[in-house]
């Protein structure tokens, strides 16, 4: 359970882990269960790092929990944004989409989509810092991380040899559904309106991604945990300034 767990932290984050000499597909497919509790760590350090509320304005500390973000993920699902984005603007078929999305430069699609992605992020965490909405806050990447999981039982899977296909081969789809419930119960005592917020923003996504490759990637995936984050931040800042 413990190197499963350890897996999980390191394929999404830069926190350290034990290393391991040997990794098999079947112990990658099982550390997606835990994808939404390392969501929750970053959250835990996110809410952290909010705390130099105290003694700087909100508009700074939102700048700095933006970079630790970015830091404690290695930019992984914002890599995942650029790809889609290239290959949404691509303009071909499924399989130059493919190939576009492989490619490691970014195109201008990617480049703008990352920079208006970060600064709607950052406006939203100014606010939500100056209301001090800490579980709001902790629960952004959760979120993120239940949404990407919830496309892999109901989403074919389709790369050029992506980094995500074995995992995907064995994956536990029990502990899936268990983490959508837990989203979707959540969300629902919460607000409503957010709950509803989310699952347009993930219905679109998933639409969008089976358009431009027929199927879902790595690279979507990390593009439905950022779009969904700020679809969720997005919901915050509605509840908060109302």
């Amino acid at each position: 359970m413990f190197k499963v767990f350890f897996l999980a932290i390191q394929f999404l984050s830069r926190f350290p882990t034990p290393q391991y000499a040997s990794i098999t597909a079947e112990e990658m497919g099982r550390s997606i269960s835990w994808f939404p509790v390392v969501g929750a760590l970053i959250g835990v350090l996110l809410v952290s790092v909010a705390q130099l509320q105290i003694w700087l304005p909100p508009e700074v500390v939102a700048g700095l929990v933006l970079a630790v973000w970015i830091w404690s993920t290695g930019a992984l699902h914002l890599d995942g944004l650029a790809d889609t984005a290239d290959g949404w603007l691509s303009g071909g078929d499924h399989q130059r989409a493919l190939e576009i999305m492989k490619d490691s430069r970014i195109g201008t699609g990617g480049g703008v989509a990352l920079v208006g992605l970060l600064l709607l992020k950052w406006s939203m965490l100014v606010v939500v810092i100056e209301h001090q909405a800490w579980w709001f806050l902790l629960a952004v990447p959760v979120v993120g991380r239940i949404a990407s999981i919830g496309l892999m039982p109901v989403t074919q899977y389709i790369s050029l040899n992506g980094i995500a296909e074995q995992m995907f081969l064995h994956l536990n789809k029990r502990f899936i559904w268990f983490w959508i419930s837990v989203l979707m119960v959540g969300l629902l005592f919460v607000s409503p309106g957010l709950l509803i917020g989310v699952l347009l923003a993930w219905f679109w996504m998933r639409w969008l991604m089976i358009r431009i490759t027929g199927g879902m990637t790595g690279d979507t995936a990390g593009a439905m945990t950022e779009v969904v984050e700020l679809a969720f931040l997005l919901g915050t800042v509605v509840i908060l300034i109302n």
